[in-house]
């Protein structure tokens, strides 16, 4: 097996790639592999908070690609890989793109058709037979997929919550494709025993100006970043959230699997994956069962109860460190051939 790597771009807690990539340096480093990261900008505050290297990981200077002589070299969704990748295949011994979308970057093409990406990886099936077509015709074509890992240290299991009001909330970036037009009216139909209490991190101008208006006063509306994503799922007894996007595999699934929050989703893309229905939470066709679904977990507290257990065990067991070091040794081996 390698016994190192190196990442084009930096892990951060903002973004769902950059969030992802964080996690996976935890199984790599279990692994014993050595993670080396060239970022390919200036580090901001977010990125220097990160302290990787206190997590043992060795840095490179921005840009650096002659550095990455003889290296195994991965990037999550960097935009920067992917104008510089003819550069950075000077240098490395492979490239591999992971691509945590339902779409192709024209870049991502363009640099296929050129044979400068060894391998493109993948989380899910859905994902890849929506961004595979472009490519597989391009050259020497290598998909490969990964279990990842999500490291649930960093959301604490919370059971025992206070009922006095019936807490739900919503969390993305200020993007109006990551809310359905119809989220505000699923918040207001929907009915509780007991107050209902709102809170939407990720609230900014592109999203009011979708809405026109701002939640009814039961709702909070908070910036993007302006919590921690641990206090958010700690205030939240669910999750309650409809889209105008197909998600691949969302991070905020795994986060709410593992805080304890219960997930109340569309019934489509990853969001199947992470959630059986009625058993580890919620899927909705329509904002209508969204309704019905929603309410029905403010009144069903023994029912809730089963059901954060259940989603923690899964959790635990789909996308644990195991799983995911054995996944990556596939895709480790396939490096190694190549090399050969």
């Amino acid at each position: 097996m390698i016994d190192e790597l190196c990442i084009i771009g930096h892990p951060s807690r903002l973004g769902g790639a950059d969030t992802e990539l964080d996690h996976q340096i935890y199984c790599w480093q279990a692994m014993g592999i050595e993670v080396h990261i060239c970022p390919t900008g200036s580090l901001d505050d977010n990125l220097k908070a990160m302290e990787m290297g206190k997590r043992g990981c060795v840095y490179h200077q921005a840009n650096d690609w002659p550095s990455l002589d003889g290296m195994h070299c991965i990037s999550f969704c960097n935009g920067q890989f992917l104008k510089h990748v003819e550069l950075i295949k000077r240098y490395a011994l492979t490239t591999t793109f992971v691509n945590c979308m339902s779409w192709n970057f024209d870049k991502e093409v363009e640099a296929q058709s050129k044979g400068l990406i060894d391998f493109h990886l993948y989380q899910t099936q859905h994902s890849f037979e929506k961004v595979s077509p472009k490519l597989k015709s391009l050259g020497t074509y290598r998909p490969l997929y990964f279990v990842p890992y999500f490291h649930a240290e960093d959301f604490p299991y919370i059971d025992n919550r206070l009922q006095d009001k019936f807490r739900f909330g919503r969390i993305s970036r200020d993007d109006g494709d990551k809310f359905n037009s119809r989220q505000l009216w699923i918040y207001e139909s929907m009915t509780a025993p007991v107050a209902k209490e709102g809170l939407i991190l990720g609230w900014g101008p592109k999203v009011e100006k979708k809405f026109g208006r701002c939640p009814e006063s039961y709702i909070n509306t908070l910036p993007p970043g302006s919590i921690s994503q641990r206090a958010f799922y700690a205030q939240c007894e669910a999750i309650i959230m409809s889209t105008d996007t197909f998600e691949n595999l969302p991070r905020v699934g795994f986060e709410a699997m593992a805080s304890g929050s219960i997930l109340i989703v569309d019934n489509r893309g990853g969001w199947k994956l992470e959630v059986e229905d009625g058993v580890t939470g919620w899927l909705c066709k329509d904002e209508r069962e969204f309704v019905y679904k929603a309410s029905r977990c403010a009144f069903e507290n023994e029912e809730r109860s089963r059901m954060r257990f259940a989603a923690l065990k899964k959790i635990q067991n789909a996308w644990g460190l195991q799983p995911a070091m054995d996944s990556w040794a596939q895709v480790f081996a396939q490096w190694e051939s190549v090399d050969s």
